[in-house]
Order: C-alpha cells, then structure tokens, then sequence
C-alpha cells in the first residue's frame, strides 16, 4: 500500500484523487480514536436536541406568547454548545493524525492523538467561536466578506496543529498561503461540499421519504396535532444526521490539509528542501 505524500504540490484533480485514497487507506485507523474522543458529546448533544425539538414541535400549536418559542429555543443551546465542540474535537483529531502521518509516522494510535488534543483542543475551540462571529458578521453585512473568510479560514485548523502557531500567528499564515489562490481554493471546496452532500444524501433520504409520507398523511386527514406530530418525529433523524456530518468532516480535513500542503509547498518549496536534505 502506497503512502500518500502530503508534501508536494498538487492540482484540484489530483488533491481529490488523494484524498479518496487516504480516506480509504485510513478510515478506520482515524475514526476509532475519534469516535472514542467525541462519542460522548455528540451523542448527548444529539439526545438534547431530540428532546428540544420535539419539545417544540410538541407544545407550538399551544403556543400563545412568542417568548415561549424563543424559551424553548434557548434551552436548546447547550446542545448545540456540546455538538459543536463534538466536531471540533474531530478536527483537530482527524488533522493530528494527518500530521503525524505526514511527518512519516506508521502507526498512530490514541495515545499519540492526545499530546495534540489536550495542546489545541481548548485554544482551537476558542478560536473557532471567534471565526464563527467573524464569518456570521460578514455574511450580515454583505455576503460576500463571508464567502471570502470562510475559504481564507479553511485551513486555519491546519495551519494551527501543522504548524504549532497561536491564533494571531495562524490568522496571518491563513491570509498569505491563500493570496493568489483564493479562486482555486474556492473551486476546490465547492466540489468537496457537493460530493459531501451527496453522501450526506444517502443518509437522509430514506428517512426524509418517510417523514415525507407521514406530514402528508396527517395534512390529508386535516389534522394540525398530527401533523405538529410528525414534525416532532423529525427529531428522530438527529444521530444520523450527525454520523453524516462526521464523515463529512473527515473528508474536509482530508481535502484541506492535502490542499495546505500543496499551498505551501506552491509558495515556499518546504516538502522539495527536504527531500534534497536527505540525499
């Protein structure tokens, strides 16, 4: 079996190519100290919001005061706080072992995970609250400054374990590394979100059919308790929603860090400088 070389440049074709090669080669050897890092607050998170929303969809038909849902809104944040720091952690867990596996490691095991977890988990936490109101605010004001953020901070995850740099540090890193790359980079993760969408689909689908066919049952029989009902129902496909977001997650912090290093190998030649140190 062939390792991936992360450190050389690559085109948007072949960035994809070797990004479905190591998740091949690697997905079980990723997703098992993942999963046990981020099984308790994803699913928790997820049991949370099953009970918030059909909570919601239980009790809106009786609904007479707004601050009631804005109530029953608000007591669903800490699962949406728990859920994000779920995937979170998965990131920086799917990006430690691309690191170490980068720099030529073999085996990678939980244990050699956690050195990286405990160093960015809390500081890549922070930060990634910050980029969330960055980005938010300039798709408010116009959506185009929020567009342009969220490619400039693709690879700030990256560029922080990769590279051992605090938020300032790897905010400015993020900016230089996608100069000239913007529109390429855009390209690139535009075809990484359909292709995600359409796994993500293969999850949804059945479940949305059947939800489908319930809200219309309940609509032909005039019945807005039984409709509210199966609304409420929808809670149901949360886990699998979040298993598809997993995966999702894995293959852009596959197709990100291929790309980081071909930015920087493209900008800077490290990957070529070490090759010419070892002969």
């Amino acid at each position: 079996m062939e390792r991936i070389n992360f450190r050389k440049e690559r085109d948007l074709g072949a960035t994809l190519q070797d990004a479905s090669t190591f998740i091949k080669q690697n997905f079980i050897k990723i997703l098992k100290p993942t999963l046990i890092v981020v099984v308790v607050p994803l699913l928790l998170g997820a049991v949370m919001m099953m009970t918030g929303m059909q909570e919601f969809y239980g009790n809106i038909g009786n609904m007479t005061d707004p601050m009631e849902m804005y109530s029953l809104f608000g007591s669903m944040i800490p699962a949406y706080f728990l859920i994000m720091i779920a995937f979170i952690l998965s990131y920086v867990m799917i990006i430690g072992y691309i690191k170490l596996y980068a720099a030529g490691q073999d085996e990678i095991s939980l244990n050699d995970l956690m050195p990286i977890l405990k160093s960015k988990g809390l500081s890549l936490t922070l930060s990634a609250i910050v980029l969330v109101i960055v980005m938010y605010i300039g798709l408010i004001l116009c959506a185009i400054p929020g567009i342009y953020l969220s490619i400039v901070f693709a690879h700030f995850f990256v560029i922080s374990i990769v590279e051992e740099t605090g938020f300032g540090a790897t905010w400015k890193r993020s900016f230089f590394i996608i100069k000239d790359n913007w529109w390429y980079s855009f390209g690139l993760y535009i075809v990484t979100y359909l292709i995600s969408l359409g796994i993500m689909m293969i999850f949804y689908i059945p479940v949305y059919t059947i939800m489908g066919i319930e809200m219309f049952n309940a609509a032909e029989q005039n019945d807005p308790t039984a409709i509210m009902e199966s609304m409420s129902n929808m809670a149901y496909i949360m886990p699998f929603y979040y298993i598809a977001a997993l995966l999702m997650s894995l293959i852009f912090s596959v197709v990100s860090s291929l790309w980081y290093f071909s930015l920087v190998e493209k900008k800077e030649g490290t990957g070529e400088r070490e090759l010419i140190n070892q002969l």
